[in-house]
């Protein structure tokens, strides 16, 4: 069932409007989708242009993205306002991520212990993002390649 759902999302998604290289426009193409651990899921596409920080709401939460411009970027999970609390950090114990753009990522995330000494994580779900980069603003297309 799993993947019938992350086969679909990322097909569903795969469709880019041709506009995407226009002058002015977004050049990257943000694709989300988060399974909480209590098994229900959100989804989102959205559009940033690399310049500055993008923020792309996905339910009743957002994902910040930095650094688009090169092939890395950095990613940081921003919970609803009442989850912020103790939500979300990485596996490492980081909020804020540094990915490889152009694939699908898989990123588990979960809740801060409330106290101090408690060491233990728990789940809060997975976002699976994939940043596509969709060319220059005012640049011609490369030739295809034989």
């Amino acid at each position: 069932m799993r993947q019938i759902f992350a086969t679909a999302f990322l097909i569903a998604a795969s469709a880019v409007p041709a506009f995407a290289e226009e002058p002015g426009e977004p050049r990257y193409f943000v694709k989300a989708w988060l399974q909480k651990a209590d098994r229900t899921f959100d989804h989102t596409t959205g559009w940033c242009d690399g310049e500055y920080d993008c923020l792309v709401p996905i339910a009743e939460h957002a994902i910040e993205l930095r650094n688009l411009s090169g092939s890395v970027y950095s990613l940081t999970f921003l919970a609803a306002p009442s989850e912020q609390e103790n939500c979300c950090v990485t596996r490492t114990g980081s909020p804020t991520l540094n990915l490889w753009s152009g694939h699908p990522r898989v990123v588990p995330l979960y809740y801060t212990p409330k106290s101090l000494g408690d060491s233990g994580r728990i789940p809060f779900g997975r976002l699976i993002i994939a940043v596509e980069y969709l060319g220059r603003p005012n640049s011609a297309p490369e030739p295809p390649r034989l």
